[in-house]
């Protein structure tokens, strides 16, 4: 993520104490739950001064506690500079943190607009599975 040694290490308890892993932080990664996963690779990218941040459902996963400490992160990075590209269905995340939401369907714009706008209009097309 372009840090360097030192700066890893420099934010090592943040990022460990953000990822709330405790001592799972010593176990091999291949070990991690899909949230365990997600959190970790979170707390390491709240630590990087990105001018740009892609998220891809990063919040899809874990748990309503940690989604609520994440927003408050995520707002602050807006605020000091950085640009967001959020890829998701989490429709209250999009509200909370866009300025402006594209749908997408099939790789075609359907609406572009103000998140409040293109989510009431996108909100009753939502497929719900069970897979």
């Amino acid at each position: 993520m372009g840090l360097s040694n030192a700066e890893v290490a420099s934010h090592m308890d943040s990022i460990i104490d953000f990822a709330e892993l405790g001592s799972f932080i010593n176990s091999p990664i291949k070990s991690y739950s899909a949230g365990m996963y997600m959190r970790l690779g979170f707390a390491i990218a709240i630590h990087v001064n990105a001018d740009i941040l892609l998220i891809d459902e990063v919040l899809a996963v874990g748990d309503e506690e940690f989604h609520h400490k994440c927003i408050p992160q995520l707002q602050r990075m807006q605020r000091n500079g950085t640009s967001m590209v959020i890829a998701s269905h989490a429709l209250h995340m999009l509200s909370t943190l866009c300025d402006r939401v594209v749908w997408l369907d099939g790789g075609r714009v359907i609406m572009d607009g103000p998140p409040a706008e293109v989510l009431e209009r996108y909100s009753p097309h939502m497929v719900i599975t069970n897979e």
